[in-house]
């Protein structure tokens, strides 16, 4: 067997248990936010809050964290070290009813700290896998994990659902909680066993010859030179129609937690179904538009999934009881899967690999801008117009942001961003 491919073959085996063990603790925590919110007495503000807080912690955090860790050669211990205190704070989650500031506010907080930092782990762990994972394996490893992570979120969300509602609050809330932060070790020990070809040890005099030039550049280029970012027409097009979709994809978000919660009356338990669900169809549109983007291209994918998924808003105009939300779950479970994942996989095909993590930051922060201010417009949509008119147009306005990504693919206007490329590079 070929070193290289041994080497591919491990990357790929650990990968898939380091998301595995992501997959557990993460379940264990992130869905029954909401309902803990509600038992803390969240107001609708709050719930908006719960959405767009983490958005602006991850704005003001991501840019500079990616900057400052890209100029580490070896950048695997500093993502590791992230990675448990970022999983920290699922096990800070267990004081909050103690707390002695406001409950929810600290539930607010906490949640925060914990996107913004999980984003920067994101934007790390997205450049290594466009190093570790050639392109031509992208679709089936990524769908793989992806499916393997589903399987295994979706049953530890009912074993943690039915667990939290069995014993005492908070008690339970409080186990599964811990529970998710012992996975972390469990994650973050796989994520070490990566190998990252770029952080290899290399000959001594190989190392002089690569960081005398790089002394030298920095001293003769100002800081914007250093700092300036040449990705193209394609990249700028597909970021902005991604700021677009998503501020309609996330107004939604805080509107379906307060229908479930509070309308609705989910337990944890119904809320762990509805997860199953929801992850049920993210097996099912991993594999499926996995496929779809083998043949046809990931900008394609990415538009027909957001297409699907932006339609979902209309299935809700009729949520009479939580039966047909696991149903509408279990279609934006599909949709969300390919969505994510084409996405994913097109910025790195459009991020060439010089400056790749500093490409996908800026992308991240860009699409959390959106993040911030969609929760907010949409609670106060919701609480303006009745329930059925602000459904209707969210999904008008997502329907609209899916089209802005078919035009980025229409031949006319691929053509000139190929223009603008190609002039950024002479």
């Amino acid at each position: 067997m070929k070193a290289e491919y041994k080497v591919l073959r491990n990357n790929i085996h650990n990968n898939l248990w380091n998301g595995i063990a992501w997959s557990i603790g993460f379940n264990c925590v992130t869905p029954f936010i909401a309902v803990l919110a509600a038992r803390l007495g969240a107001t609708n503000n709050d719930y908006a809050l719960l959405s767009s807080i983490p958005a602006l912690f991850t704005i003001l955090l991501v840019i500079p964290a990616s900057i400052i860790i890209g100029r580490f050669h070896k950048q695997k211990r500093i993502i590791a070290s992230m990675i448990m205190i970022c999983r920290l704070f699922y096990f800070l989650l267990i004081f909050v009813p103690y707390m002695g500031v406001s409950s929810i506010t600290a539930l607010i907080l906490l949640v925060s700290l914990y996107n913004a930092t999980n984003s920067v782990i994101a934007v790390a762990w997205q450049s290594m896998m466009g190093e570790i994972i050639p392109a031509s394996y992208r679709n089936r490893v990524f769908a793989q994990r992806n499916m393997w992570t589903g399987l295994c979120g979706c049953l530890v969300a009912f074993i943690a659902g039915w667990g939290i509602d069995s014993l005492t609050y908070p008690f339970g809330y409080q186990v599964a909680f811990s529970v998710g932060f012992v996975f972390a070790f469990i994650e973050t020990w796989y994520f070490m066993r990566l190998r990252i070809p770029s952080e290899e040890i290399i000959p001594h005099n190989q190392i002089i010859e690569q960081i005398i030039p790089d002394k030298q550049s920095l001293q003769s280029n100002s800081w914007i030179d250093r700092y300036k970012l040449n990705q193209g027409r394609t990249y700028y097009l597909f970021c902005g129609s991604a700021i677009v979709y998503i501020f309609a994809w996330q107004a939604a978000w805080p509107i379906y937690a307060k229908i479930k919660a509070d309308t609705l009356l989910a337990t944890n338990t119904m809320i762990s179904i509805d997860v199953i669900a929801g992850a049920l169809g993210a097996l099912l549109g991993y594999r499926l538009f996995a496929r779809y983007a083998d043949r046809r291209g990931t900008a394609w994918t990415v538009f027909v999934s957001a297409l699907v998924l932006g339609l979902t808003p209309y299935f809700w105009l009729h949520a009479p009881n939580m039966n047909w939300v696991y149903l509408y779950d279990f279609i934006g479970g599909i949709a969300t899967a390919g969505f994510q994942q084409s996405v994913f996989n097109r910025l790195l095909e459009i991020v060439p690999e010089q400056g790749r993590q500093r490409g996908i930051a800026i992308y991240t922060t860009l699409s959390q801008i959106s993040a911030i201010f969609a929760p907010i417009v949409g609670m106060k949509l919701f609480t303006v117009v009745n329930y059925d008119a602000s459904m209707t147009l969210i999904g008008t306005f997502r329907v609209l942001g899916s089209l802005c990504f078919l035009l980025i693919v229409t031949p006319r206007l691929m053509r000139w961003a190929g223009a603008g490329r190609a002039k950024s590079v002479e």
